[in-house]
């Protein structure tokens, strides 16, 4: 198994220790705005300034400055050659996503890095409109194709996930619950707290202890590590 691929915020790459483990897949969840999409976009752009290629599964509204934002941190790379290394398709609705993730075989050989961000965006409207547990199978389906594609080919995967608040305890998990935990090697919670800081905290890992944490902040050009406690 080769090198991880690094997030790009180096509190997070010391605590998974180095980054996205290839053979395997990430989950990064949480509560809106907590850092997901800028972690696992910093990810696909460091890939991209080490010469390598990702291939990035949109169902969030992927940001075109944020990208630029993340690039302008490297001084010498260049925009243009980053963003073609970065291969993005957009899904705009549950179907689009699940051809896309099976689509995702065809790019395998080419790349180090497959993000799915979100996995579970349209899985909340899905569930509304179907059987719930159907709308979960389609997912854990997802996940586990990438995993096999992760395993045949030593890539890393790292996919999104977002969070429901159980009712009767009032604490927050990530949707899927066991479904998703279960093919992930790796569960990375991501939380916000008042005055822009932000945690990472590592609640699975197949090599490393868990209930370790990084704290960080999104600054303009990237994600850097921050003060102690939230």
């Amino acid at each position: 198994m080769t090198d991880p691929i690094p997030t790009g915020c180096e509190p997070i790459d010391e605590l998974l220790g180095g980054g996205f483990e290839r053979g395997g897949v990430t989950q990064v969840y949480g509560p809106p705005a907590a850092g997901k999409s800028n972690l696992v976009l910093s990810a696909a752009v460091e890939a991209a300034t080490a010469g390598r290629f990702s291939l990035y599964i949109d169902t969030e509204g992927l940001s075109v400055d944020r990208m630029e934002q993340l690039v302008s941190a490297h001084p010498d790379a260049d925009l243009d050659e980053i963003a073609s290394r970065i291969i993005v398709t957009e899904a705009l609705t549950f179907e689009e996503q699940r051809e896309a993730v099976q689509d995702a075989s065809e790019f395998a050989g080419k790349v180090d890095l497959i993000v799915l961000d979100s996995a579970t965006g349209f899985y909340r409207l899905e569930r509304t409109e179907q059987e719930e547990g159907e709308a979960l199978r389609s997912v854990a389906r997802q996940i586990t194709h990438l995993l096999s594609l992760a395993r045949k080919h030593d890539i890393a995967v790292g996919f999104t996930n977002q969070v429901y608040t159980d009712p009767d305890s009032e604490t927050a998990s990530a949707l899927g619950g066991h479904t998703l935990d279960h093919w992930s090697a790796v569960i990375l919670r991501l939380d916000r707290f008042r005055g822009g800081n932000r945690r990472a905290t590592l609640e699975k890992h197949h090599a490393r202890e868990a209930g370790g944490t990084a704290q960080f902040r999104i600054t303009g050009d990237g994600l850097d590590g921050a003060g102690p406690g939230p």
